[in-house]
């Protein structure tokens, strides 16, 4: 049921949904999976990625100054082949990429990972760029 205050369409479209990805991220991350994910669902695709895009420039710089752990809850309530089984199309790979960032084990890791996500936001930025 579509309950515009605590289920909205957007929010429970993916058959995992974007709250039990985003509490598990720090909020930088859970920001950026939050607008990829609604993006198409809302209304304002480029404008949620262009906020998606300002959150990952956001994380990086915050990071170079001070790396942290991305992750906040340990245990997510989902396997991982049905999180991988649910983030199989291009914009998956954003949230995979901060999937990873957030339970990366070393800042290098962490790094790489951001580096992907990044450059995955500016790629679909630049697709629907080409559309318009």
């Amino acid at each position: 049921m579509n309950d515009p205050v605590t289920s909205p369409a957007h929010y429970t479209a993916h058959p995992i949904e974007v709250i039990n990805l985003s509490r598990r991220l720090c909020g930088p991350l859970a920001q950026i999976v939050q607008y990829v994910m609604r993006a198409p669902l809302k209304g304002a695709e480029l404008q949620d990625l262009r906020k998606a895009l300002f959150w990952a420039d956001d994380l990086i710089e915050t990071m170079a100054r001070e790396p942290v752990s991305l992750a906040c809850m340990a245990e997510p309530d989902f396997t991982p082949s049905e999180f991988t089984r649910q983030m199989t199309d291009g914009r998956g790979r954003i949230i995979r990429a901060a999937w990873a960032a957030a339970w990366a084990r070393d800042v290098p890791a962490i790094w790489r990972c951001l580096e992907i996500m990044r450059d995955a936001i500016v790629a679909e930025i630049a697709l629907m760029e080409g559309e318009a």
